[in-house]
């Protein structure tokens, strides 16, 4: 199996992932356009897979309110069974305030979209910080590489376009694993696709 970034290949883990017998999340940033995020969910629930999309509220290059992100993100909950989840950024709030805007940020979400937000993950934690513990709200489960969540599984991801330890299909032999994408990241032909 050739690793790339192609949708073939992203189809070809899919598979691999869904036949496993380990147990191994998916979850998806959506950090810079929603292009791929159709493409991905159909690969995942046509292979009986379930995962996570984390929607940004301070996007600059996509609005998650403008009526063609709505649509896309509804379909990922109602067409594909998939669940959404916050990618929030600390940094536009005060360090005492970040519980309080977790809370109001994923009201927001839930109020547009009609669907429980009890996802969190942290938005470029690596080079902005991630939040305290006792930052995160009551009932909601915080995905971020310095949490407690990531304890005893393998964690990858494809942040940049690159995987720092190899394509996730060398690592689907952990038995319990989270891998990150970030649907930007993945094409048909080429990467300018998405830019």
């Amino acid at each position: 199996m050739q690793c790339d970034f192609s949708f073939r290949h992203y189809a070809e883990c899919i598979r691999r992932i869904s036949a496993s017998p380990n147990r191994i999340e998916m979850i998806h940033d959506i950090d810079f356009e929603p292009n791929n995020v159709r493409e991905m969910a159909e690969i995942e629930c046509r292979n009986g897979l379930k995962t996570t999309y984390f929607v940004r509220l301070h996007a600059k290059s996509y609005n998650a309110f403008s009526l063609p992100v709505l649509e896309t993100l509804s379909d990922l909950v109602e067409s594909y069974g998939h669940r959404i989840g916050l990618h929030f950024e600390p940094s536009f709030y005060e360090e005492k305030r970040i519980s309080e805007a977790i809370l109001r940020e994923s009201a927001i979400l839930n109020f547009v979209l009609r669907v429980p937000i009890t996802a969190l993950s942290i938005h470029e934690p690596a080079r902005f910080g991630g939040i305290k513990q006792e930052d995160v709200p009551e009932g909601m489960t915080l995905y971020c590489w310095d949490s407690a969540y990531y304890k005893g599984k393998k964690y990858i991801s494809d942040s940049g376009s690159r995987w720092r330890e190899g394509c996730m299909c060398q690592h689907l032999h952990h038995e319990e694993m989270i891998i990150l994408t970030h649907p930007d990241s993945w094409f048909h032909r080429t990467s300018a696709e998405n830019y």
